[in-house]
């Protein structure tokens, strides 16, 4: 192999490793998370993330997070901390998922705030 052909085979490789590096700087939202934790009550909700995290700042839901690439999974904290309300085991009316997804649904007057809508199958 030519010298010519290892430094554009070199700069090809710089090239794409830098697309991956950037790629994962911004943190790629996860395209769909399944919801599965209260599957006894309800079927799974199939939760369009990436949709979400392009129209909000992650803060919007994950409220205990420094920026986006410090977003967690919801339940690194809710069902394991006394003090964030468990999902799959409380009421309806105190879901922390219900007020705050419906919530912010109602409050833009669009999405979906019926049981069916999200937790379908």
């Amino acid at each position: 192999m030519g010298r010519k052909t290892v430094i554009i085979l070199t700069l090809f490789a710089m090239v794409i490793c830098s697309a991956a590096l950037v790629a994962l700087a911004q943190g790629d939202a996860a395209d769909v998370i399944t919801i599965n934790k209260a599957q006894a009550k309800k079927p799974p909700v199939v939760f369009p993330h990436k949709v979400h995290a392009e129209a909000n700042d992650c803060t919007v839901c994950h409220h205990n997070a420094k920026g986006k690439d410090d977003a967690g999974s919801c339940f690194e904290c809710h069902g394991k901390d006394p003090s964030a309300p468990d999902p799959s085991s409380a009421s309806a009316k105190d879901n922390p998922f219900h007020n705050l997804c419906r919530g912010c649904h109602k409050e833009q007057g669009k999405g979906p705030n019926k049981c069916g809508d999200c937790h379908k199958g």
